[in-house]
């Protein structure tokens, strides 16, 4: 009678576990993207070097960067050991800087990157170079060797396997800056539809 009880409680928990195991199986849990749509993620190393010799700025590691649609994101720039230097967040009409220390509070994108790194990154522009083509609002100019002039910056995307693998962007006016973005994986949420 022992043996009969032992091997119905044993079958019984069998079925259980099956049971439980097909059902997981029956609704696959997708994964949930943290970003809305229209996002892109990059990830990499760069360089930024503005300033004349004498009053040079230099910003070299590894960075985040969040676009959120055409005027919000994230950038985050890390040393070559991962501790993380700063952070910039912004949106339309505002911006902000934590460098750690204190957080600084901005008009705009181009302000903020003025006065943390010596020249204006044209964020209207950048969000479309860092996806390897002009803004097409803006007025620009196809060059011969595969890059493109805008808002008085040479922009050369280099592509590897379909995707842009490194990004380079000149200063051609005023004091010289020199953008490099060395994208080592890029992560795109869909567009919605309007």
């Amino acid at each position: 009678m022992r043996r009969r009880l032992f091997a119905g409680v044993v079958a019984g928990a069998v079925v259980g576990v099956i049971a439980m195991a097909l059902g997981g199986c029956a609704t696959p849990q997708l994964p949930q993207s943290s970003e809305p749509a229209n996002t892109l993620v990059l990830a990499g190393r760069l360089s930024l070097v503005s300033g004349t010799p004498d009053a040079q700025k230099a910003l070299y590691g590894g960075f985040r960067l969040v676009l959120r649609g055409a005027v919000s994101g994230e950038f985050e720039v890390f040393s070559p050991l991962g501790q993380m230097l700063a952070k910039a967040q912004w949106s339309s009409g505002q911006a902000s800087l934590d460098n750690g220390r204190q957080i600084q509070h901005y008009a705009s994108f181009d302000e903020m990157t003025r006065a943390a790194l010596g020249v204006a990154l044209p964020q209207a522009a950048l969000q479309d170079w860092v996806r390897g083509r002009p803004a097409s609002s803006l007025p620009s100019q196809t060059l011969t060797d595969g890059g493109f002039e805008q808002l008085g910056w040479k922009v050369q995307p280099t592509w590897r396997d379909g995707q842009l693998a490194l990004l380079k962007a000149q200063r051609l006016a005023g004091d010289p800056a020199e953008l490099r973005m060395a994208i080592e994986s890029a992560t795109a949420a869909p567009q919605t539809a309007p």
